[in-house]
């Protein structure tokens, strides 16, 4: 890679990391500002920034009030009308059935063991489930040359499958190429997944995504992920460094592989 792109990468991951620490200081800023009845001194108010920078970099997690738990945390599903790869051709998800056999890259062809589901409404302009869990849109080529072969909707906790490792599309949102699709009163959306014996890849519509992952079962594949803000940071840190010193993990690699593919999607638009 010439200079240019590393600069250009450089740049961006730095952007990126100053709006994850920005977001960390109002984030932690605003409930301790309603916790006090009285105003701070300004060096206070700056002492407690300073901390907190230094806590990020340290990699402290800040403390904060555990958000309430929400009723039925969904599932990592697709949406309705997605295109699953069957012994019989590609059909919609919502037309699959317990054995049926789905197309699967670690075992040739698989019966469905169940199919599970759950429903997004939209209210007053928001989805109305788990906020960490909203749609994502992967566009046609966002993941390689025609992967997937259409745009696809799936949950962000629903991993897909890229270079031999498993992430959840929520952290591959780069904003161009692939992002979350907003709640735009349009009434629900429907989404399902399937499960099979073996957890494995299936083909949805030519981009390889993960069957229904089960809480303490075996992965088909090494999963990686970001584990809050803190990972996040550090990741994009990394690839700011990687302009003189690459060290860069593979998560770090295909996030920004990614989002400089994105970029083309941005210049055509």
């Amino acid at each position: 890679m010439n200079g240019t792109p590393k600069i250009n990468r450089a740049r961006r991951n730095a952007l990126k990391a100053a709006g994850l620490i920005l977001g960390a200081v109002l984030a932690t800023g605003v409930p301790h500002k309603q916790a006090s009845a009285q105003s701070q001194p300004v060096g206070d108010s700056i002492g407690g920034i300073l901390d907190l920078l230094r806590d990020l970099i340290r990699g402290r997690r800040p403390v904060r009030p555990r958000p309430p738990d929400r009723p039925g945390n969904d599932g990592n599903c697709f949406a309705q009308g997605t295109q699953i790869r069957t012994r019989e051709g590609y059909r919609p998800i919502e037309t699959l059935a317990v054995g049926d056999e789905v197309a699967v890259r670690f075992g040739g062809f698989a019966p469905i063991k169940a199919m599970v589901g759950h429903t997004l409404n939209c209210v007053a302009g928001k989805w109305d489930r788990n906020p960490g869990n909203l749609p994502v849109v992967i566009r046609r080529g966002a993941l390689g040359e025609n992967l997937p072969t259409a745009d696809l909707c799936l949950t962000a906790l629903h991993a897909v499958y890229v270079d031999g490792f498993l992430m959840n599309a929520g952290d591959l949102v780069n904003g161009t190429s692939i992002y979350f699709k907003a709640a735009d009163c349009q009434g629900s959306l429907d989404f399902f997944n399937i499960e099979l014996e073996r957890n494995d890849i299936l083909d949805a519509q030519g981009g390889f995504c993960e069957s229904l992952y089960r809480e303490g079962t075996e992965r088909c594949a090494p999963f990686l992920g970001f584990d809050g803000g803190r990972s996040k940071l550090r990741s994009r840190l990394r690839s700011v460094a990687s302009l003189v010193t690459d060290r860069r993990q593979p998560i770090d690699i295909i996030r920004d592989e990614l989002e400089e593919r994105g970029l083309g999607f941005a210049r055509a638009a």
